[in-house]
């Protein structure tokens, strides 16, 4: 009870300070916020709702090198419009909306167009809108993302090392090649897929520190995070990659101890996940007297349209935006020095991988329609199967016996 109480403590903290963040992000006079923002569309910089980051294909052709400037043309669209209905903008989150095309909603919002309406998007906490806005008052679109890059670069080169540190060259490797296998650098450069990835590394970071402490309250603080700052764009990295961290820090040797530990991890981090989506619903329908729970259930009951018929389609669909290559040589390579070196005190570990792989993929179920219509972003949540199945090969290869055993061919 004592854990529970002192969790409780925690969330309403937690809760507070986004209020806190929203009222600052009010503050935030509007001319430079606007000069910022109108500098940013003068660059060119969202002048295409789905621009590739490496490729250039035909506009609509969405491949796993898309970015997504339609959500960050919305984010900015909010960010100038925070302040047009009082203080209720910090939990209803107006926009100017005249169609599907956010990058158009955006330079015609800017222009003083009216034939829009006005939009409340308030199903969402719209952290990273709150942020932005705070950071606009200083540099433009293009400085905030250079920002970012910076920012994301550096606690990710951190979190390598401290993985080298606390877990050796196999540890790093198998990391490193699941976020490259899933393209995590574009996720630097966007303001709708940075968060995620940085609420990710911080909880690398934080269980490199200190594995042995009880991680249950990181966990739930993590799935805060994730529905304060996130728009549903791949919400279980933030579960999924700490939690591959936290199996290769412990290795437990009692596989039902294992599998219980990654069980329990992963439900205190969706308690904080559906509680911080659940006092949005409830604080906006209290403070603004709009319905939030209302809109918020006819929104899921949109997307739960088709049932299980997406099932298939969403698996597939996210499966197919993966370097697929790379990964089953990957996995070939571990199968054949396992082979040659077989560690069976590493089953019980490989066993908690594989139930940590599933995360993705029970995502995809739950969420299998919007998981298929937007596949060409929410494929990055398979990071944390592919980091979890090289860490499984990682764990059944006995790697001092396969040094000594070729340090002896190296001799003879």
């Amino acid at each position: 009870m004592r854990r529970v109480g002192k969790a409780a403590l925690i969330f309403a903290f937690l809760v507070a300070g986004y209020l806190l963040l929203g009222v600052l992000a009010y503050l935030i006079p509007d001319a430079p916020v606007r000069h910022h923002v109108e500098q940013s569309i003068g660059s060119g910089d969202l002048s295409n709702d789905y621009p590739q980051a490496v490729i250039h294909a035909d506009f609509d052709i969405q491949d796993e090198y898309t970015m997504d400037n339609f959500t960050d043309a919305l984010i900015l669209n909010q960010v100038v419009n925070f302040r047009s209905e009082g203080m209720k903008g910090i939990l209803l989150v107006p926009r100017y909306d005249e169609g599907v095309y956010m990058c158009n909603n955006l330079r015609h919002c800017m222009a003083g167009a009216d034939e829009g309406r006005t939009i409340h998007y308030a199903r969402y906490w719209h952290g990273s809108t709150f942020v932005a806005r705070i950071l606009f008052f200083f540099t433009s679109y293009a400085g905030i993302r250079y920002l970012i890059y910076l920012f994301s670069s550096g606690l990710l080169l951190w979190c390598l090392f401290r993985l080298w540190r606390s877990g050796g060259w196999a540890v790093l490797v198998a990391i490193t090649a699941a976020l490259l296998f899933v393209n995590v650098y574009i996720m630097q450069f966007s303001l709708q897929f940075a968060p995620v990835l940085l609420i990710a590394l911080g909880g690398i970071l934080w269980l490199t520190y200190h594995p042995s402490d009880k991680v249950d309250l990181l966990f739930l603080v993590l799935g805060s995070l994730t529905a304060f700052a996130d728009l549903i764009t791949v919400p279980t990295i933030t579960l999924g990659l700490p939690l591959v961290v936290l199996v290769s820090l412990r290795d437990e040797s009692d596989w039902r101890r294992g599998l219980l530990q990654v069980v329990q991890v992963a439900a205190w981090w969706l308690a904080g996940y559906v509680l911080t989506w659940l006092s949005k619903w409830g604080l906006a329908t209290l403070l603004t007297g709009e319905n939030i729970f209302v809109d918020a259930y006819d929104q899921g009951n949109n997307w739960s349209k088709g049932g299980s018929s997406y099932l298939g389609a969403a698996i597939v669909s996210n499966l197919k935006f993966l370097h697929w290559k790379f990964v089953v040589v990957a996995l070939m390579i571990l199968a054949v020095l396992a082979s040659v070196r077989f560690r069976k005190k590493g089953l019980p570990q490989a066993m908690q991988y594989l139930l940590v792989a599933a995360i993705p993929f029970v995502y995809y179920i739950l969420m299998a329609r919007p998981a298929e219509c937007h596949a060409w972003f929410n494929y990055r949540a398979l990071a944390t199967a592919v980091a979890s199945l090289l860490m499984a090969g990682t764990a059944l290869v006995d790697w001092k016996r396969l040094r000594q055993w070729k340090a002896q061919k190296d001799t003879k």
